[in-house]
């Protein structure tokens, strides 16, 4: 293996690996190797074999086919988390979708668009009771075992709420973030909240605790929308469109990187990193503007009628009337 690839590897893996957690620590667990070892192939004394490669590549969701360049293939990752342990799975995916925000925060300069059919986990950060039925929901999907799982039943570990502080904390601080919203893109966690409370698995203290949550989540987005920022010197613009959203996609652009990523079923995304379909994302999320009202400090009449259907809708959560 020749000194720059052997420099390649070393510099994705280290970039890749979550910012809070030591390379060589993480290493050493991941490989089950010394401390000593992992430093030498660090400090690149010492290679990775392609076992260790792809054990890694798979642990950090990285492209073997992009690490060596291999600019013919079309890069298309599956991001579906495949963990047994879904809590460790879920703090995975809060721990990636920081990595990428970092990468934003830290470029020289970022594109965001996001095109939403359903409230995404960023909008829930803020929120203790929607993140945690955010959650909730993902852990009644995962935990099949159990025959039922209470709201009461799920609590957030200290770590999880750091981390959930530290991503919020940092999205709201983006630059410039533009989000095309869905009509409807705040109904579909309310039937799913309706629809557990309906099953007995959330209770009306729960329910009206989330309640409040979707009204706080709603105040926090108009105040945005009426100023701008979602932070002193940053840019949020939301627009409405006019034709319903397929589901969620986002445009993301820093230095010399670009990707696409699609969701399904929450935190699943598919991950796209060639440039011309990525470009082709990009414009079509552009041509939805077309379609689209902006609200951002604008079309105040539009603001008011949007945000006060949106309440109507929380407080008729109890009776699944939206």
């Amino acid at each position: 293996m020749n000194e720059a690839f052997r420099k390649k590897i070393i510099n994705k893996i280290i970039s890749e690996i979550p910012l809070h957690i030591k390379p060589v620590d993480f290493l050493s667990a991941t490989l089950d190797i010394a401390k000593e070892s992992a430093y030498r192939r660090l400090r690149g004394e010492m290679a990775f074999t392609f076992e260790e490669i792809v054990k890694l590549s798979q642990k950090l969701e990285f492209s073997i086919d992009e690490l060596a360049g291999n600019k013919s293939f079309n890069m298309i990752g599956l991001n579906l988390q495949i963990n047994k342990d879904p809590q460790h799975a879920f703090l995975l995916k809060i721990q990636k979708l920081t990595k990428y925000v970092d990468n934003q925060m830290n470029s020289r300069g970022s594109t965001i668009t996001m095109a939403l059919n359903y409230l995404p986990v960023i909008f829930c950060l803020h929120f203790e009771e929607l993140f945690r039925f955010y959650y909730y929901t993902w852990m009644h999907r995962k935990y099949k075992e159990l025959p039922k799982l209470y709201y009461s039943d799920i609590i957030i570990s200290d770590e999880l709420q750091r981390l959930c502080a530290e991503l919020d904390m940092k999205v709201r601080s983006q630059k410039k973030i533009t989000f095309i919203l869905d009509m409807n893109v705040f109904k579909s966690p309310l039937r799913e909240v309706y629809y557990f409370y309906k099953l007995g698995l959330i209770s009306d203290s729960e329910l009206e605790g989330i309640r409040k949550s979707f009204h706080d989540l709603i105040d926090d987005i108009e105040i945005i929308v009426r100023t701008g920022e979602a932070n002193p010197g940053t840019e949020h613009y939301y627009y409405l469109s006019e034709f319903n959203l397929d589901g969620n996609s986002t445009y993301l652009k820093w230095d010399d990187n670009i990707i696409s990523s699609f969701n399904f079923h929450q935190f699943n995304t598919i991950i796209i990193s060639n440039p011309e379909i990525c470009d082709a994302h990009h414009e079509w999320l552009e041509s939805l503007k077309r379609y689209s009202v902006l609200i951002t400090q604008s079309n105040e009449i539009v603001q008011e009628e949007y945000f006060d259907r949106q309440r109507e809708c929380i407080e008729n959560i109890k009776f699944g009337n939206f």
